[in-house]
């Protein structure tokens, strides 16, 4: 059977054009050589089609795109006219084909891509060892079938050293620009961890998901993964599983772009762009369930989707210039680029575009660290103006505080003031409403103290102004053995709730102090709370109360009433049962 499968060979062989790789170390096969397409291929091995199938091929490079389940074949006949034995590699340049195999004419077949790698030899292309000796001619088959990238190659003979050097050259090139762009993913991971403003966040992941996406496609994962320590075995492991995964890759750069996008340039203010960016969230998250449960989804729709939604954005670019929003220039500039890289770089993969020799020249790279560095220029002038506005935010605090402060001063003098002017002159009542009236002011005068003294300027803990006030209230009674219990744990209280707030239970609590103990002993409680978007402030005592009826209208009463109503927008109930029981409700 082998007999006969070398003979098959032989006989097919007889029309090909030979290639002599006995004159030089790098010599290119596709141009000499004959192909065939062949539709509905699988990944195992197969006979070799019939001579009258392959059809020459003028081109050093070979760019079909996007293919499902179809294999290209490469038939081409290797002789050495020189005097001795000549060794070659067999260097396929595409380390994300999923299946390439080659068969000789004396029946051998060597298996590689990422289905068939077994190991690691620090070159992440394809290659195959071949050896000819002197006027010696054979003939080869190339089978290579991928359904996780974009079917190109280059296919040359060449000495180990000439692969050595173009596998170091690559590395050196693209290690250069992996560390631009991990240097700015670490420079904006830091940004996040000070500012925590969530742009920064979002674009580093985006810069993550590009990297890794990048590392993938171009074979630098396996050296990254040898200098992080993985082993061999799980390199392979991860590259079966890796190639899987390409298209949900081209869904996550998708998704890192929307999310960093839409931060960057702040599309909240424009609904309904910022509505369309939610329908291309769910557009992706769609096309990755459908490819991950089912494989009805080509490649290549992923691939338009993420390509429309490039341009979609680019539109938006031009758009937010028209507007003159800040920074939109520079967006537009950059992303441009980027768009220009991107589109190089797909068509460069199904063929449209192929540089001279059809080298690649590196243009996704390139553009994706342009970008990088454009955007993280402006999100450093970004954080600049951060900075200026948390001084200028610092300084205004400083000064509300100070404020706060003087107002406070402001209200003692005031005290002080009218208590040397309206004393001497006063009976007994009248010193007594006085005392009262400068109860009330400090009980505002508090407030600004407690603001002063704290860092947040727009609410205060009642637990902490209450207790204060209670203090200032019981210095004017040194005589009253009262105790008053406050109960108002985690209730934050604005300054205009405190305000009034203070002002009712300076004017209960004093009553209560004055008239409702006759012995001097009994106990006060306050109780705030808090539940269901609404305050409620329970006073209530031991001491003999009042009928409600009798003493409504008094001025103490009438002040309470007042700001409860017309101050707080709230209700007041008040029982006699055991003593005074007052009941506040507002919102």
């Amino acid at each position: 059977m082998q007999k006969l499968f070398v003979w098959c060979l032989w006989v097919l062989s007889l029309s090909a054009a030979s290639i002599d790789i006995g004159q030089s170390d790098n010599v290119s096969l596709l141009e000499h050589a004959e192909i065939y397409l062949e539709k509905g291929a699988n990944f195992e091995v197969s006979d070799v089609p019939p001579q009258e199938v392959f059809q020459p091929y003028m081109s050093s490079f070979i760019s079909q795109g996007y293919l499902a389940d179809e294999a290209v074949w490469v038939r081409f006949n290797l002789k050495n006219e020189s005097a001795v034995t000549v060794k070659r590699f067999l260097h396929v340049n595409n380390s994300m084909l999923d299946s390439v195999i080659l068969y000789d004419d004396q029946g051998h077949i060597l298996k590689s891509g990422v289905l068939y790698r077994t190991e690691y030899s620090d070159i992440f292309d394809y290659f195959f060892p071949i050896q000819l000796n002197s006027l010696e001619e054979r003939t080869f088959y190339l089978k290579v079938l991928t359904n996780s990238c974009a079917t190109y190659f280059h296919l040359h003979a060449e000495s180990e050293a000439v692969l050595w050097k173009k596998t170091l050259d690559r590395q050196l090139i693209l290690t250069l620009l992996f560390s631009v762009m991990g240097t700015l993913i670490v420079y904006n991971a830091f940004i996040y961890l000070f500012t925590k403003e969530r742009v920064y966040l979002t674009y580093v992941f985006y810069l993550s998901v590009v990297v890794y996406n990048d590392l993938s496609y171009t074979g630098m994962l396996f050296p990254a993964m040898k200098l992080c320590g993985i082993s061999y075995e799980g390199m392979i492991a991860w590259s079966y599983i890796d190639a899987y995964l390409g298209p949900l890759y081209t869904m996550g750069v998708t998704l890192a772009v929307l999310f960093f996008v839409r931060d960057f340039m702040h599309l909240e203010r424009y609904p309904k762009i910022h509505r369309s960016f939610k329908w291309f969230f769910l557009g992706c998250l769609g096309f990755a369930l459908i490819y991950l449960f089912g494989s009805d989804i080509i490649f290549d729709v992923i691939i338009y989707y993420m390509c429309f939604i490039l341009l979609y954005i680019l539109a938006i670019a031009v758009y937010l210039v028209y507007k003159k929003e800040e920074n939109s220039l520079y967006f537009l500039v950059s992303w441009g680029v980027n768009i220009l890289g991107t589109f190089m770089f797909l068509l460069y993969n199904i063929g449209m575009y192929i540089p001279k020799n059809g080298v690649y020249c590196y243009f996704y790279e390139m553009s994706m660290v342009f970008e990088g560095l454009v955007f993280s220029i402006i999100l450093s002038k970004r954080l600049n103006r951060t900075k200026a506005l948390a001084k200028a935010l610092d300084t205004e605090r400083i000064l509300i505080r100070e404020l706060h402060h003087r107002v406070k001063n402001n209200l003692q003098f005031i005290v002080s003031l009218y208590r040397l002017k309206l004393r001497p002159s006063l009976d007994a009542i009248g010193k007594a409403k006085l005392v009262e009236a400068e109860s009330n002011v400090r009980s505002i005068g508090k407030i600004h103290e407690i603001l002063h003294a704290h860092q947040n300027i727009s609410e205060l803990a009642a637990s902490v102004y209450i207790n204060d006030l209670i203090k200032e209230i019981k210095r004017g009674y040194p005589q009253s053995n009262i105790t008053v219990v406050i109960e108002a744990d985690e209730v934050v209280l604005s300054i205009d709730h405190a305000i009034y707030c203070g002002l009712i239970i300076n004017e209960l609590v004093t009553n209560a102090l004055k008239y409702a103990f006759d012995a001097h002993e009994g106990e006060i409680i306050l109780h705030l709370t808090y539940a269901q978007k609404t305050y409620c402030l329970e006073i209530y005592d031991n001491g003999k109360g009042f009928e409600w009826d009798d003493e409504r209208d008094s001025f103490g009463l009438s002040l309470v009433k007042r700001l409860i109503h017309d101050e707080l927008k709230g209700t007041l109930h008040y029982e006699q049962t055991h003593g005074s029981h007052y009941t506040i409700r507002w919102r």
